[in-house]
């Protein structure tokens, strides 16, 4: 639905973008993570055609956003952090006054949006009655009025507190799924993208360093405990037993695939007593951590709010 081909940018001397590549498939919530300055704002203007890229492609829907500029345009809907309204005006006013400047388009079913973002019964109110929360769920209906087939949302949780930020990913959730829409977030939040999103990319000094699925198994480890008198010998055991294990706090890691899960529980049970067994994974933040750790350089990253 959204593909980006080897897309390179440079402003003045700076190389903001280098070969940057990915896709978003209908029904996807893709989120594109990176430090502040790692190129997701560029990207992010590439796609809806605010700025042009020196080398590389960007389709839509199959439409190119150069060669066919209108045609894609016409594909996406997006919000940029907070969007805008007028107060004064009602939340289905807004909505009127937005389609109205699209030419040629049909009336939209104002009521259908609504249930779609869980404003069913609020478009009679003011916005500026509106919670921040209300806005942003009124700015994706806009968003969403010409019936896009893509939906960029660039820091959509940007001043939501946590019950707002639940809402506003459970509606993205059931639009992708429902809709068949793809959607790309962009955003700085790990915690809550690990929650959202079914696959990322990061995006670091302009170059995409890991495209995974947020459920992956990198990095994953079974993890057991035992009694701690017994730690010891069982750790013994394991590494008789080929097995590349450690242990970390009160658990032993052991680095194996989940289907050796059997064969370590056997063998740990036949000399002492197994309180726990499961697979560790990654978190997100981890696999940031890991993707653009540098030596002797850190990043301004925001992973909570």
């Amino acid at each position: 639905m959204l593909k980006i081909e080897r897309v390179s940018k440079r402003l003045g001397k700076e190389q903001i973008l280098k070969d940057v590549s990915f896709e978003v498939s209908p029904g996807e919530v893709f989120g594109f993570l990176g430090p502040n300055g790692a190129g997701k704002t560029t990207t992010i203007r590439i796609i809806t055609g605010l700025l042009e890229q020196d080398s590389g492609t960007v389709t839509v829907n199959g439409y190119d956003v150069v060669a066919e500029r209108s045609k894609a345009l016409t594909q996406i809907g997006a919000i940029v952090e907070n969007p805008a309204f007028y107060p004064y005006l009602t939340g289905r006013q807004n909505l009127v006054h937005a389609k109205n400047l699209i030419p040629g388009m049909v009336e939209p079913d104002y009521d259908a949006l609504a249930r779609l973002v869980g404003l069913e019964g609020k478009l009679g109110k003011k916005v500026g009655e509106y919670s921040l929360g209300m806005k942003q769920r009124l700015g994706i209906a806009r968003a969403l009025l010409h019936e896009p087939k893509v939906l960029i949302l660039d820091e959509p949780t940007n001043g939501l507190d946590p019950a707002g930020i639940a809402e506003l990913r459970e509606y993205l959730r059931s639009m992708a799924s429902e809709q068949g829409i793809a959607i790309l977030i962009s955003s700085h939040m790990l915690s809550e993208m690990e929650q959202i999103s079914d696959r990322y990319a990061i995006i670091d000094h302009g170059v995409i360093k890991s495209v995974e699925s947020v459920r992956n198994d990198a990095g994953a480890r079974i993890s057991i405990r035992v009694a701690p008198d017994a730690a010891a010998e069982v750790l013994e055991m394991l590494l008789r037993a080929n097995y590349q294990a450690q242990t970390v706090a009160n658990n032993i890691l052991i680095d194996a695939p989940e289907e050796s899960c059997p064969d370590i529980a056997r063998r740990v049970t036949a000399i002492a007593d197994l309180f726990e067994l499961g697979i560790k994974r990654m978190t997100l933040e981890e696999q940031f951590m890991q993707v653009t750790k540098k030596e002797g350089e850190s990043h301004a990253f925001a992973h909570s709010k």
